[in-house]
Order: C-alpha cells, then structure tokens, then sequence
C-alpha cells in the first residue's frame, strides 16, 4: 500500500507540474477555452501540489519510516486513512479548477467545491494525526526524526485553524481584509513552512541514519515555535500592521537561523545525498538567505510589489522540498531507479529545468533592475517549465516500471 502510495503521490506531482507548463503558456499566450479561469486553475494546481504530491507522499514516507524508530507498522486502518487521502487529495484538483475557493454551480445549489474538498483532507489528515500517535506513544526515548514528525504534525493541526476561518467567513458571507489573509496565509503559509520543512526534514535524518551517528542539539520544538509567526510575512502590507510585521520578521531571522543548523549539518554529508537532493541543499540555502534579508526595514514591502513572491514559493517548494521528495520516493522503494541512464537522464532534466526556471522567475520578480524583457522571460519560463514537467513523466515510468517487477517477482519464484 504505501508504495502504491508514492506511485499516486509522483502522479499527482506529474499532473501538477503539466498544468504548472498551462499556466506558464497561458501567461503570454492566453489561457485556453477549457482553462479560461486563470486563478482557479492555479488554484487546482497548487491545492494538488499540496494535497496530493507532498502531503500524501510524506505521510507514505514518515509510516515507511516509523517503524525504523519502534513505531508500529501500518495496519488496516492506516490502509483506508492513505486510500481515502490519496482519493480526497486527488478530488482537489477538478474541485478548484472550475472556481477556485468560490461557488460553483451544482445543479440548483451554488456550492464552495475546493473549500468542501479542502476540509474533507483536513479530516483525513487528523485520522493520520490519530494514527501516529497510537504509533508512536510509547516510544522510551523520541529521537531526531520522531521530534521533527511531533513538531510538523502539531503545526499541521494549528494551520488548518486558517482553514476554518476562511469558511466561516465565505458561510457567513463576510468580507474582512485583516481577516480574509490571516486565515488564507494561517492555512496555506504555515502549511507549508511547518508542516513541510519539519516532516521533510525528519524524513530526510531517518534516511541517514544508517550512514552514521545523527548530529546532537538540532533543534526541533523551538523551531517549530520560531516558524509559527512567520506565516504572516505572506500577507499583503495593505493590511499586515507594523507589530504584526515585526512579531514575524523576527521569528523568521530566528526560524532561519535554527534551520541553518539543519542546512549545515546536510552539507556536511553532501557526498552521501543524490543530486537532486544537493539541489535541494542549493534551494534551501537561498531560502534561508532569503529569509534574513526580508527582516531588512522596507525589503519585504517592496518585494510584496513584485513577482519576487513567485520565485519565493517556487525556490522553496520547487528547488528545495520537491527536489529532496522526489529523491526520498524513488530512494526508498525504488532504489536503483536513480542509478541508471534513465535516472541520470530524469535528475539532469529535473535540475537544469528547475535551475533556469528559478533564475527566470528571479529575474521577473527584479524585472526594475534587469535589462532583460519581461516577455521574454515568461517565454523561457514557459519553455523551460517543460524539462521538469517531462522528468515527472520519467519518473513515473521509473517507478511503476519497478513496483510491477516487485510484484512479478513473488509470481515467478512460484512458478
């Protein structure tokens, strides 16, 4: 189940980063007459890249990993909890895509489709919560990688609070700015700064933990407290006040600082990592750069007029956390799929695609300060986006080209 799991899991990231290559056409081109709501269908390409790419394959990966650390294994009600998210997370896509988070028309009822689906995964969600904890409860000691799962999980729960508040706000039928982005950015920033780089790195320490001894003192709840505020970065200045603004700059130059720990203990086993995940390391530095820079009086309101937002999400989700995922699933139940000619060929694509595009999405977002004209770059964003879009196509390939040999093999040896 759980590697028929990461199959579904590399599915959804190949269907997403398709409709990520339709979004970036669609910039200079125009949309087509079957995708004409722009927003929505970024809305359906970003819920899917949430829901059923990382979220799904890292709830796959912390239960393979589990009982490496005496948790126990995945019993039958684990089995429905990954069939029903797998489906729920998959059920997201064609939800957002006609309306995003608005009404759609269903029959004679006008219906919030991606916020109903939306609050379906978060049930499945806190059935994995359950489960995790029974798993782990009566663990003697919580090493590295259990404390960064406790940690992710905790911020998991608190970020669908956000989620909450925007469909109580939409049944009511209020419109508040402060909070209308409080619970947007409560839901989807917090999702992804907590829940994702603390799961992500767990699952990355359990992985080396055959490899030697894992580093001592990396913080783990201090951490998580540090990127709880940091979320409200992603609000818009019009409404963010400056205590806000300040409570958040400063948890991030913190949350920066204490990730940095994660980021140089990982280099200095860097030769022991694929190449996707020293990609990651690259993508997660600039991220953490980033991170401080933004805490400097008037970098991060003039960033918020720019398309820097854009480079932003795609250097942490594409460069950093969709890197190292992609690694982890084909690392753990396919491991010699990065090995060969075909892996070689899906890592170089999936690098040098994802590393122009980063650099082009940088260049829009300073579009002020470089000579280069923006059309052009959407042009080469839009080109490029196809080499890491075709490496998921590769993958995929990969990875279901070893799941049907490992279920042959036990079919031969009987014959």
């Amino acid at each position: 189940m759980l590697r028929w799991t990461g199959w579904i899991a590399l599915a959804a990231l190949a269907l997403a980063a398709w409709t990520g290559v339709l979004l970036r056409f669609g910039i200079y081109q125009g949309m087509p007459d079957w995708a004409q709501n722009y927003t929505a269908v970024r809305h359906a390409h970003s819920h899917l890249m949430y829901f059923g790419w990382v979220t799904l394959g890292l709830m796959a990966l912390i239960r393979h990993e589990l009982p490496r650390w005496g948790g126990h294994p995945l019993g039958r009600a684990g089995r429905v909890q990954l069939a029903a998210g797998a489906f729920l997370a998959l059920l997201s896509f064609p939800a957002f895509w006609a309306n995003g988070y608005g009404l759609t028309q269903v029959g004679t009822r006008a219906l919030p489709l991606g916020s109903m689906v939306a609050g379906l995964n978060v049930l499945v969600w806190y059935a994995f919560l359950a489960q995790y904890i029974l798993a782990t409860r009566r663990l003697a000691a919580r090493p590295l990688p259990v404390q960064l799962w406790d940690w992710a999980l905790a911020l998991l729960v608190l970020s669908t609070a956000g989620l909450a508040g925007l469909v109580t706000l939409l049944a009511r039928g209020t419109f508040h700015p402060l909070l209308q982005q409080l619970f947007l950015h409560l839901f989807l920033d917090l999702f992804a700064a907590g829940w994702f780089a603390l799961a992500l790195l767990g699952t990355v320490w359990s992985r080396l933990a055959p490899e030697g001894p894992l580093p001592e003192r990396l913080p783990t709840g201090v951490l998580a407290l540090a990127l709880l505020p940091t979320f409200m970065l992603g609000m818009s200045p019009g409404v963010l006040t400056p205590a806000m603004f300040w409570v958040a700059a400063g948890a991030n130059v913190l949350a920066a600082v204490l990730l940095g720990r994660h980021w140089l203990a990982l280099y200095h086993r860097r030769h022991a990592l694929p190449a996707l995940h020293r990609l990651g390391l690259v993508a997660f530095g600039l991220h953490l750069a980033i991170a401080a820079l933004l805490a400097w009086p008037g970098v991060w309101q003039w960033s918020a007029g720019t398309q820097l937002r854009v480079f932003f999400l795609h250097n942490y989700l594409l460069g950093w956390v969709s890197s190292v995922l992609l690694a982890l699933l084909l690392q753990v139940w396919q491991p010699h799929a990065l090995t060969g000619w075909a892996g070689r060929l899906m890592s170089g694509a999936w690098i040098a695609g994802t590393g122009v595009l980063l650099v082009t999405l940088a260049g829009l977002g300073l579009a002020r300060l470089v000579l280069v004209p923006a059309l052009l770059l959407f042009q080469i964003a839009a080109w490029v986006s196809l080499l890491p879009a075709g490496a998921t196509l590769l993958a995929l390939v990969l990875y279901t080209r070893r799941v049907v040999q490992a279920r042959a093999a036990p079919a031969l040896a009987r014959v």
